[in-house]
């Protein structure tokens, strides 16, 4: 991963206050309390196709299992699915409706009985259409209805916000709506789209959901995205703004693990490409075994094995020499 530039220290002490200030605003979980989290098994992510994709929860998995001073560590799975959303919103051009996480969160909360969930929406659930507040009403109103059965559940909570919209990469290859009959969606979306996502980040971080803990993951992506476009100005986290590489997701990963107060260590964890690749397996076994015993809201998605099966394969690839 390449490592990110420093800012010059006018930028950085700017950055540092602006950060400061948000964070202001929303519990956190401090260093002293990572001990206790670990101990809290198993951790679920729901969200949608970056976290489906799952490259910064295989890197918190990976980060956690190789912290050695732990004497409990949690069983993280990834829950996340493509295409979902908190809001239940669909646009007009998709091929098939989108998911919606209330058609299955309450299996995934019987099966799995996590201790720990982490919810990540909303790129999907403007869809790709301008702000409006029947859109963002809808959002609210979902996360409070997903927050409430996971709180009645008695899972700790952890909202991360939702990140960005890179617009660029879209434009570049003219792809920007509306479509020829006047819609949005996520192959054509709204050229500011972007403000849409930093709406719904402004209210995460007000905290209405009352999660245990709310981690600001769209600021620490635009001041990292900010350092290497100072040695780039083209740089990108994405191909199609919304599905981000290994560079984001590692990212995602080193600022949810700070922000639950993470030793430094385990924060600047490193995955080889030979770890790294055992990692991905081992997350999408486990994923995709809990999908299929939690219930699929998506076709296109593979089969699973049984849920012993895939934990007996992933705890072969977690002793696997590294």
């Amino acid at each position: 991963m390449m490592m990110p530039h420093r800012l010059s220290h006018l930028a950085a002490g700017l950055l540092s206050v602006t950060f400061a200030l948000l964070l202001i605003q929303q519990p956190a979980v401090v260093a002293g309390e990572w001990d206790e989290l670990t101990k809290e098994s198993p951790w679920v992510f729901l969200g949608d196709s970056n976290t489906y994709a799952g490259g910064y929860v295989a890197a918190i998995d990976a980060a956690v299992q190789g912290d050695a001073s732990l004497a409990r560590k949690p069983f993280i799975v990834n829950l996340g699915m493509p295409s979902e959303t908190a809001s239940g919103l669909s646009e007009p051009d998709h091929p098939f409706p989108r998911p919606c996480i209330h058609e299955r969160v309450d299996s995934v909360l019987d099966v799995v009985k996590p201790s720990v969930v982490f919810i990540c929406y909303g790129m999907n659930d403007g869809i790709y259409a301008p702000l409006s507040e029947e859109r963002m009403q809808a959002y609210r109103q979902g996360m409070l209805r997903l927050a409430e059965k996971i709180r009645k559940q008695g899972a700790k909570l952890i909202c991360l916000t939702p990140p960005l919209f890179e617009v660029a990469p879209v434009a570049k290859q003219g792809k920007l709506g509306p479509t020829a009959e006047g819609n949005y969606a996520w192959f054509a979306p709204f050229e500011n789209y972007d403000e849409v996502l930093a709406e719904q980040a402004k209210w995460c971080l007000k905290n209405e959901i009352e999660a245990d803990q709310v981690i600001d993951l769209r600021t620490a992506l635009l001041e990292y995205k900010q350092r290497l476009q100072q040695t780039d100005s083209d740089f990108a986290f994405s191909g199609d703004g919304v599905h981000f590489g290994t560079e984001a997701h590692d990212w995602l990963a080193r600022t949810i693990l700070k922000e639950l107060g993470a030793p430094e260590a385990v924060q600047q964890h490193q995955l080889t490409e030979t770890s790294r690749n055992r990692t991905m397996k081992r997350m999408h076994l486990l994923r995709d075994a809990y999908i299929e015993a939690t219930g699929k809201n998506r076709p296109g998605l593979p089969e699973g094995l049984s849920i012993p099966e895939a934990t007996q394969k992933a705890d072969v690839l977690l002793e696997s020499p590294r």
